[in-house]
């Protein structure tokens, strides 16, 4: 009986099927919806599988690596949109040392250096992407010189020639691998066909951040005195008797004025320690008036240095001479020297605003002085009223 009832509701679903019409075409949608879902799984699982077994990741430069000491030049192209395309070159010298000809041949960030050339001649071809230039714009991959957001990266040797040029995109949403490795869409310069690579490269767009660090090399414990305005009318002299001194004072305070303040004093005496520069120059490609805000700073050890402004307001550049009045700070003297002497270097501006400090902001009116007069008054107010009695 049960059988019976069985074969009773199957053939009752047929009918209903074969009679209701907008019921049959809705089952029908879902089986045929139901199948192609199951094919597309499928074919993508397929697919990746099919990369992940025929494609096994491959350098993008194959042999780069054992060529690395022919580099003479590293360029850093990118857009600027309708500006055109801005370059950034950074060619290693005679000497062995890389320079940047934008900054007059400064030297470089050697650390950064090192880092394209391992980053370039390490990545890796990861995975396969489109071949069809239609979707470069899509990745990121459009040349610089297309309006493109690319930056191209490329090598050259001591003849010009190119030995790699890739065009580096867009992160993807998955920025590491499996193994944690950063991943990026890039392309072969002269290539359509894309890929998501393994590895990393520096891309700053800016020259000044190529520049090698290290500047004065200055720890606050070190710095005994540090004059402001030197040579001018209104000096500021800031003095350290000691290193244990807990805060700086006012060697030439004016009378009937007090400092703002021991803290205040030591973020201004200390302001050029531990800081790098901005940017750098030739020093004479700028004017350094008679009436430029100067600074002078010694050392417990006995290093003695110059600055000499240039500019105004935030965007001031500083020129650097550097002297020894005792023995123990002549090797010091001399490295930096050799550093720092030709050129001009644009300070921060939370530091200018601190080594232009006059001696007006830097200390107030002393009231005790006031309420001294004051009471010495109000008591010979109070002697006279007494006498006349």
């Amino acid at each position: 009986m049960t059988g019976n009832g069985s074969n009773k509701g199957k053939r009752d679903f047929l009918t209903v099927l074969r009679e209701e019409r907008p019921l049959r075409n809705l089952v029908v949608l879902a089986a045929l919806t139901t199948i192609v879902v199951i094919a597309a799984v499928v074919a993508v699982t397929g697919a990746q599988r099919s990369v992940a077994t025929d494609f096994e990741p491959m350098p993008l430069f194959a042999g780069l690596a054992d060529r690395l000491d022919k580099v003479q030049s590293i360029e850093y192209t990118f857009s600027r949109g309708l500006q055109g395309t801005d370059k950034i070159v950074i060619t290693r010298k005679e000497d062995g040392v890389w320079r940047l000809p934008a900054r007059h041949g400064y030297p470089a960030d050697t650390e950064l250096v090192k880092k394209a050339l391992l980053g370039l001649s390490e990545m890796e071809a990861y995975e396969p992407r489109t071949a069809n230039k239609e979707w470069h714009r899509n990745l990121g991959l459009l040349a610089p010189e297309d309006l493109g957001s690319a930056v191209r990266v490329s090598f050259r040797d001591a003849d010009g020639k190119s030995m790699a040029s890739l065009l580096v995109g867009h992160v993807p949403d998955r920025t590491v691998d499996a193994g944690g490795q950063g991943v990026i869409y890039v392309r072969r310069a002269d290539e359509d066909q894309t890929w998501l690579a393994r590895g990393r490269l520096p891309l700053f767009k800016k020259t000044n951040a190529w520049l090698a660090p290290g500047f004065l090399g200055l720890d606050k414990k070190d710095i005994r005195s540090v004059t402001l305005w030197a040579g001018s009318e209104h000096p500021v002299v800031l003095d350290r008797a000691t290193p244990e001194t807990e805060h700086f004072s006012i060697a030439n305070m004016p009378g009937g004025r007090v400092s703002r303040g021991g803290p205040v004093l030591d973020g201004v005496a200390t302001a050029l320690a531990g800081v790098n520069f901005d940017d750098v120059l030739k020093a004479d490609q700028l004017n350094f008036p008679d009436t430029s805000p100067v600074v002078k700073l010694t050392t417990y050890d006995g290093l003695a240095l110059t600055l000499t402004m240039s500019g105004a307001g935030s965007g001031l550049w500083a020129k650097i001479d550097v002297d020894a009045t005792k023995d123990a700070a002549r090797e010091r003297a001399d490295t930096l020297r050799a550093r720092v002497d030709g050129w001009a270097y644009k300070m921060p501006s939370k530091v200018t605003t601190q080594v232009t400090q006059t001696m007006a902001l830097l200390t107030r009116a002393d009231t005790t002085v006031d309420d001294a007069v004051r009471g010495m008054m109000e008591d010979a107010g109070a002697d006279a009223g007494r006498g006349g009695e």
